[in-house]
């Protein structure tokens, strides 16, 4: 019985150890940051100085560039890629795992040339609209002329069917 009691306190105490010995997470803010790093590297391996490439995001860009991230990890920042409209997974035979830019990553890499860039001006232009206070910017929308006169037929012809009067064509 003594045994078995200082067997359990062996495990106890090696939980306790392993738990100490863990690495915090980092905070949100530190993840973000670590994230645009990883997509910058992976957005900057695809684009290749404006050739379009297929890679690999764990074996041709993440294991060479020496960033080891857990597998969960890797499938979140693969997650944002593709919500993102940045890549697109390539389907077909011995392309499990592969990415390629979509025209919005090239546009986004020949524009900014990082991905950490365009975060950086995107913010910039947050913060310049709060500081603007008033300064509201409203969307616009555009009709056609087209469009306008059709519009305009239909609200004449609700009013004089309303009205009780009809068009009546002179010769």
């Amino acid at each position: 019985m003594a045994i078995k009691h200082l067997q359990g306190h062996n495990k106890r105490h090696r939980a306790i150890e392993r738990m100490k010995n863990r690495a915090n997470l980092p905070n949100l803010d530190e993840r973000r940051k670590q994230d645009i790093q990883i997509i910058d590297v992976a957005l900057k391996a695809l684009y290749n100085d404006g050739d379009k490439v297929t890679r690999s995001l764990h074996s041709e860009i993440l294991r060479p560039s020496g960033i080891k991230i857990s597998e969960r990890d890797t499938e979140r920042i693969w997650d944002i890629m593709i919500n993102t409209g940045l890549a697109n997974s390539v389907i077909g035979f011995g392309n499990s795992g592969k990415l390629t830019l979509t025209n919005d990553g090239y546009q986004l890499m020949n524009q900014f040339g990082s991905y950490g860039a365009f975060i950086e001006e995107r913010t910039r232009q947050q913060n310049q609209q709060q500081q603007g206070g008033q300064n509201l910017v409203f969307p616009q929308i555009f009709i056609d002329a087209a469009e306008e006169k059709e519009a305009g037929e239909e609200s004449e012809e609700e009013e004089n069917k309303a009205t009780g009067e009809t068009n009546k064509i002179k010769k």
